[in-house]
């Protein structure tokens, strides 16, 4: 059981709660969806479920929709060096941070996010906090801030017992459209630095903590994500020269902190370290953010060094260390960026704060690529989003241009009979094969001629604006949308696929599981499941592939796998519950 203090700003890597402090897993822990926030990451609640779906009873007049709850706390004793019974009297208080819509979509006013107790001698759920929904511009008009901090005493005796609990839940509605294909996720709302001690007041916002506020950058000035092969032939063209860091200081007092950033190869290699060096950083309430440009806007001296391989990443983990030695205040020191080169362009960062669409009927889309050299188009990687009774699912036609005067041209490609496909988990895409590869080269466009007056639905990262690429034809020609953000569209390029082909960015249960030694030049690898119920172990499925998805290994769980027989490189390990229930993944390296 759980003892005091509590506290999570939501800054792990995996996208559920973690499992040691909250009970469920509906609300998705993201770095996406919110605006400024305290630190980063947030919990955001909105009207899908764990697996991106929306909830099966959703209407557009309410439903109950995600909740988030404590594990069971010990909120009749204090533990430490001096154990002690906690009661009224050791001034604890509950607080957390909260903001209506952030990037996203903001809740109606009848919408809502409420908070409760629970007491465990009554076993009875009390109401204690509720806000009706808003905008998030209204919200900072009523009070002057981005997020709000919500500050609570735990003043009755009913909850000083074994077994307290918290939890947040909102209150959802689907929009009222003539469209159903229009009825997607909605109504979000972020929280952020859920903490829970005593010996604290009702004024208590002051926090030893010098803080990451946004998640580590992509090192790629024009994508996300962009193949390897395609970023050799011009890396000077796509590497970023300056990278973006906001750094936030919570306390009221300054601290002389250090900054800095590693690079490590896919095989864990050190192969670069930018230092920083050791800065003042003032409180945030008079100074804002670190404006030390060495910390701040910290200068790409480097490259990747270049290699035949078709596909590699890179990690770049950034640090910062103000010497504050306050356990619960560690975690978001350290952000950690993924650069992967595969098989894949992308300008989105794989979160889809909203949706995009159009009418009517034989409307086109298209969204603009450029090559470094010619290649091969394999694929279409989409990610759709989830309405009510899946009225986005309308055929459409899958279609490819050639580029003129910067605007698309000559239909080069276009598959009949395709229509929105989803993944059973949240925010994975779907990959359209292309029934006959298509070599192209220079500029190109890949999107969709649709054949219905439904809108589609395509996933739309607010958080990269992509407008300028982002191209459609209701009818009276070629021009950019007005919208700012980035169509969740991914063009598959290279080799010849395998049967299967997928590479998901994101792994769940990453809490879960450990797999050591991981590079290893061993000749078998163990694996920790770390589950309090063991019986699933027997249930569980593990696969190796390769990169380019031919399975090398496929087995029962068992802790101990001989991969002898594995050359040396990179490897996908992915292990599955028959219905699903748990997924992960990790990336394997051999150097023997």
């Amino acid at each position: 059981m759980l003892t005091i203090p509590f506290f999570d700003d939501f800054s792990g890597k995996s996208i559920f709660p973690n499992d040691s402090l909250w009970a469920d897993k509906n609300v998705f822990i993201n770095t996406s969806y919110s605006y400024l926030p305290i630190t980063v990451g947030v919990a955001t609640f909105d009207a899908l479920n764990d697996t991106g779906a929306l909830y099966s009873d959703a209407n557009s007049y309410g439903f109950a929709a995600d909740t988030l709850t404590s594990n069971p706390i010990r909120l009749d004793s204090v533990f430490g060096i001096s154990p002690d019974k906690l009661n009224i009297s050791d001034s604890v208080y509950f607080s957390f941070y909260y903001q209506p819509q952030g990037i996203g979509n903001a809740p109606e006013e009848e919408d809502s996010l409420v908070l409760e107790f629970y007491s465990p001698d009554a076993d009875e759920w009390n109401y204690i906090w509720s806000s009706p929904g808003l905008t998030l511009a209204e919200f900072h008009t009523q009070t002057g801030m981005w997020f709000k901090q919500v500050t609570i005493h735990v003043d009755s005796a009913k909850y000083f017992h074994k077994g307290f609990r918290f939890r947040f839940y909102n209150y959802s509605s689907l929009a009222i459209n003539n469209l159903p294909s229009w009825a997607g996720n909605v109504d979000q709302w972020n929280i952020d630095y859920v903490y829970l001690d005593k010996d604290r007041n009702k004024a208590d916002s002051i926090y030893k903590d010098v803080a990451f506020v946004e998640p580590a950058p992509s090192m790629l000035k024009n994508y996300y994500s962009m193949p390897w092969t395609q970023f050799n032939t011009n890396p000077s063209g796509e590497i970023e020269d300056t990278l973006r860091i906001k750094i936030a200081n919570m306390d009221d007092v300054l601290y002389y902190s250090s900054y800095k950033y590693d690079i490590y190869d896919a095989t864990e290699n050190l192969i670069h370290t930018y230092n920083g060096g050791s800065y003042n950083i003032y409180p945030f309430t008079t100074n804002g953010y670190q404006d030390y440009q060495p910390h701040a806007k910290p200068p790409v001296d480097f490259s990747f060094p270049l290699s035949t391989e078709d596909s590699t990443y890179f990690k770049i983990e950034h640090f910062i260390d103000a010497g504050i030695s306050i356990p619960i205040f560690k975690q978001n020191d350290t952000v950690i960026y993924n650069q992967n080169f595969y098989n894949y362009y992308a300008y989105d960062d794989g979160v889809p704060e909203a949706g995009y669409g159009l009418s009517p009927a034989n409307s086109t889309l298209a969204y603009m690529f450029t090559l470094n050299h010619p290649d091969t188009l394999r694929a279409v990687r989409m990610f759709f989003n989830r309405t009510l009774n899946n009225a986005s699912q309308q055929y459409f036609h899958l279609m490819v241009w050639s580029d003129a005067n910067s605007k698309p041209d000559q239909i080069l490609y276009e598959q009949i009979g395709v229509k929105p496909s989803y993944m059973d988990s949240l925010n994975k895409f779907y990959t359209y094969r292309l029934e006959t590869p298509l070599t192209i080269s220079g500029t190109f466009y890949v999107g969709w001629k649709q054949l219905t007056d439904d809108n589609l639905n395509i996933g739309f990262d607010n958080s990269r604006d992509e407008h300028n690429n982002i191209f459609f034809n209701t009818g009276n020609g070629w021009q950019n949308t007005n919208y700012s953000g980035a169509l969740m569209i991914r063009p598959v390029l290279g080799k010849k696929l395998p049967l299967y082909a997928v590479i998901n960015e994101t792994a769940d249960n990453s809490d879960k599981f450990k797999i050591y030694p991981n590079p290893t030049s061993r000749e078998d690898i163990s694996i920790i499941y770390n589950s309090s119920d063991s019986k699933n172990n027997s249930k569980l499925r593990i696969r190796i592939c390769d990169l380019i998805g031919n399975e090398v290994c496929n087995l029962n769980f068992v802790e101990k796998i001989n991969i002898s027989n594995l050359q040396n490189g990179m490897y996908m390990l992915y292990i599955n519950s028959p219905d699903n229930s748990i997924k992960y993944f990790t990336k394997l390296i051999i150097v023997k």
